[in-house]
């Protein structure tokens, strides 16, 4: 099965839709091929693979089912496809941080609509250009929140459950504040 395009969040397909196919997104660019593994593992696995002599754009291949583009800047050599890895590595820590504040809030029994995080970082000037500092801020929407209850999800997210803060931590200071908006 082929389709022409582009990969996105929105061109991915999900398991539901396939078990093992190839994708292709305009040929010259790429073929993805997604796998699907039926058991429940404790290892990650994820396929990156450069799509192209003549830039430098990524194919991110997840173990569950889902494809997305990473591209360098035009003065990098990339066609600014996609966002850059370090980007990528950024939003993934605010969404693992994100989920978590989510499912402990609803477990709490917070009547909460909403979280965004926004993030600011900075990096080493010198390679590795590693995080050295990350600023989160949440905002949370909701009916009747309680800013302690949202401010410990928050802590409990960083101390205990993200997994992308605490690798993270190991090179940045990470900090946090939140805004809470009544609905």
């Amino acid at each position: 099965m082929l389709r022409q395009g582009y990969v996105s969040a929105q061109f991915a397909p999900t398991i539901s839709e396939v078990k093992s196919s190839t994708y292709c997104c305009n040929a010259s660019i790429c073929v993805v091929e997604l796998c699907h593994k039926t058991s429940k593992e404790k290892n990650v696995d994820c396929r990156v693979k450069w799509v192209g002599t003549d830039g430098m754009s990524f194919v991110a291949e997840t173990e569950s089912g889902h494809a997305f583009v990473m591209d360098g800047a035009v003065e990098g050599g990339g066609r600014n496809l996609g966002p850059r890895p370090m980007e990528a590595v950024l939003a993934g820590t605010g969404a693992c941080s994100a989920y978590d504040v989510v499912v402990i809030l609803k477990k709490s029994k917070q009547q909460v609509t909403g979280c965004e995080v926004r993030l600011q970082a900075e990096r080493a000037e010198t390679d590795p250009k590693v995080f050295t500092k990350i600023h989160m801020h949440f905002v949370v929407r909701g009916r009747d929140l309680k800013p302690s209850t949202v401010e410990s999800a928050i802590k409990l997210s960083h101390g205990k459950y993200c997994s992308a803060s605490a690798m993270l931590g190991k090179t940045a200071a990470i900090t946090y504040d939140c805004e809470i908006i009544a609905e």
